[in-house]
């Protein structure tokens, strides 16, 4: 049998045969065994809730203080973008051209040998044309500055104010989007790595495929569930050229956007949103997942492990994780910003983008590959301390009710 020293020196949670149903929190602490001795066992329905309400606290808690980053972020991507006519522009040069306009009659006897089946061709192509070529005339880049030049800006033109713009709808998003991915990473490991959704209770380690596969999963549900805060978050941050905030509220944004769009409108950018949260969710969680058990594996020369599960250990791996998933993320989190932002007709049609992909492509062709990288510094910056915030407060709850970390 084992003696308590080598017990004690044992690493928390680095061996994939650690008990799955052990209520220890700390294996390497003999103080916590001793608490955990009395601590009452979780049910996996318990365990499952309990996740899910941490998982959400955590994030709630850090989007509070990283928001005002996230306004910035949100700006800098949009920078530089061109300026698309309205939906009314649109609507009313369309209206210049229809087909009883007599300037538009003359001109098809050069197109068609047929009069009447020219008349009809000719006619649509005019309009479609002409909007073309006034949305062409219209779409001016708009003009990009830096970081310090675009916050003296937002400081003379809108005010302190607008760095708490979208934060409702941001903590909104966060209680049903990241409660979720949080909270049913380590159901989903367990089904993954064949434990069952009874397995991956006790901090097990995993295989780097499980722990991206478990992110890929659980990111894709919340963020498509999550989608319509996540809208009105993006549309309430941007610029909006009246001055006054494109929504006065979230049952406003609703109510807009339902009688605007309909009801697939509060789904715009499903896609990338979902893109962006697989990848978010499965390089944060996967890298803090394997950055930590890697650093409780570290032994000095007399065989001593140098960490143990703790403060510093959960601010080394989120530290990285934030790094990991903003270098990862950006570019989509550049396109789903900006294909969220632009208006949409009735019939769903945005005006600057037909789909995400178009919005990448477009963006690359006028502004150069960089463009969907811009506002990195302060996605890093919003991302890395949002990161360390809601995994350390998520493995502290965990820890203060008994549950094993992460």
């Amino acid at each position: 049998m084992a003696s308590q020293e080598q017990q004690d020196s044992q690493p928390l949670w680095s061996s994939p045969d650690t008990a799955p149903n052990s209520p220890t929190l700390y294996k390497n602490s003999a103080a916590s065994n001793a608490v955990s001795d009395s601590t009452p066992a979780w049910t996996p329905g318990q365990e499952l809730g309990a996740k899910l309400v941490f998982g959400g606290l955590g994030c709630m808690i850090a989007v509070v203080f990283t928001h005002p980053v996230d306004v910035i972020k949100t700006r800098l991507q949009l920078q530089g973008e061109a300026a698309a006519p309205s939906l009314a522009a649109l609507s009313h040069t369309s209206a210049q051209h229809s087909p009883a306009t007599p300037s538009s009659s003359s001109s098809l006897s050069t197109v068609s040998g047929s009069i009447q089946s020219g008349l009809k061709h000719h006619t649509g192509m005019a309009t479609l044309t002409t909007a073309t070529t006034t949305a062409t005339t219209s779409a001016t880049t708009s003009p990009s500055l830096r970081l310090f030049p675009l916050l003296r800006q937002i400081m003379r033109t809108e005010g302190p104010r607008v760095f708490v713009a979208g934060l409702a709808p941001a903590v909104l998003r966060e209680s049903v989007y990241s409660t979720i991915r949080f909270g049913s990473y380590d159901l989903f490991k367990g089904i993954y790595s064949g434990m069952g959704s009874k397995g991956a209770r006790g901090g097990e380690e995993t295989s780097t495929f499980v722990k991206l596969m478990s992110g890929l999963t659980s990111g894709l549900l919340g963020s498509t569930i999550a989608n319509p805060t996540d809208l009105i978050k993006v549309r309430m941050q941007a610029f909006w050229p009246s001055g006054k905030p494109r929504y006065a509220s979230i049952a406003d944004a609703c109510k807009s956007i339902y009688v605007e769009e309909g009801i697939p409108g509060l789904y715009r950018g499903v896609v990338p949103t979902a893109a962006r949260a697989m990848v978010v969710t499965a390089s944060q969680l996967a890298s803090y997942d394997t950055t930590k058990h890697w650093l409780l594996k570290l032994q000095d020369r007399e065989g001593q492990f140098r960490f143990r599960e703790g403060y510093l250990v959960h601010f080394c791996a989120s530290t990285v994780a934030g790094l990991v998933c903003s270098i990862s993320t950006s570019p989509i989190d550049t396109v789903k910003v900006r294909y969220m932002n632009q208006q949409f007709s009735a019939s769903g049609k945005g005006v600057m983008y037909k789909s995400a992909i178009d919005c990448a492509i477009k963006t690359v062709q006028r502004e150069g590959p960089l463009a969907l990288y811009k506002g990195f510094l302060m996605c890093w910056l919003r991302l890395g301390p949002h990161t360390m915030l809601s995994l350390m407060i998520f493995e502290k709850l965990r820890s203060f009710v008994g549950l094993n970390p992460v």
